[in-house]
């Protein structure tokens, strides 16, 4: 069975863009620890109806990893230190527990590092590297090859060392790969899909926020709004404890 993506070659620079308008920032720290993060900014009691696209949510595409894939994420040898590579590890740990309590049969595995882009299935590879538009800080390109052999590649541009910013970066890119676009139109604090404040710091979300999460279960839902609905009720029930 084909993945939700084009059998063609697909090459999408879907990338953080800097945006420095003043805004109002949560204290999120993440000291490169494997553990949960808070996503910050989000309403304490998110529902699906207060999720607006646009504003306070992205939208979901047509494009994301099947459900029942296991995604195996390689980082490029010699690319990142071992701070660096747990602050983007934690950005993988934070998605899988979201995708668990939307029941969205997708889940991330960090595989650790290759000499090179890695070819596999259901594979991403995060590198170092300039985006093709120098002044962005990050860039997802997806390939679907004949063989329906479905590989991500993401690039993270060098001036993006702070441990926070990568851990923000890697939430956000991603995101991109369940059928998030960006939002550089929402409210700071509410996605991970808006845009970097600078170079070197993030966007405020260090993890998926409660309208991230709803998004994701929309896009998966497909035609039926049960998933949605339920991912909506239950990040509600969860938030009001």
């Amino acid at each position: 069975m084909k993945p939700f993506l084009s059998s063609s070659l697909v090459a999408l620079c879907l990338s953080v863009m800097l945006w420095a308008k003043p805004v109002t920032t949560t204290a999120i720290t993440a000291d490169g620890g494997a553990t949960p993060a808070s996503s910050g900014g989000a309403s304490p009691a998110t529902t699906a109806g207060q999720c607006r696209p646009g504003k306070t949510a992205p939208e979901h595409l047509g494009w994301r990893w099947r459900p029942g894939t296991t995604v195996k994420v390689y980082y490029l040898k010699d690319n990142f230190d071992e701070a660096e590579s747990k602050a983007l590890s934690l950005a993988v740990v934070n998605w899988n527990e979201a995708l668990r309590e939307i029941d969205a049969d997708v889940a991330f595995i960090v595989a650790g590092e290759r000499a090179g882009v890695v070819n596999d299935h259901a594979s991403v590879t995060v590198m170092r590297g300039v985006p093709r538009v120098k002044e962005r800080v990050g860039e997802t390109r997806f390939y679907s090859l004949s063989n329906d052999t479905i590989r991500l590649t993401v690039t993270i541009n060098p001036v993006v060392t702070d441990v926070k910013a990568l851990t923000s970066l890697m939430t956000h890119e991603l995101g991109h790969s369940l059928g998030l676009g960006d939002c550089y139109r929402c409210r700071r604090g509410t996605t991970a899909m808006t845009a970097f404040k600078s170079k070197n710091k993030g966007n405020d979300v260090y993890a998926p926020s409660a309208c991230d999460k709803i998004a994701v279960a929309s896009g998966y839902a497909g035609a039926t709004d049960t998933q949605e609905a339920r991912a909506g009720r239950k990040l509600s029930q969860e938030n009001a404890r």
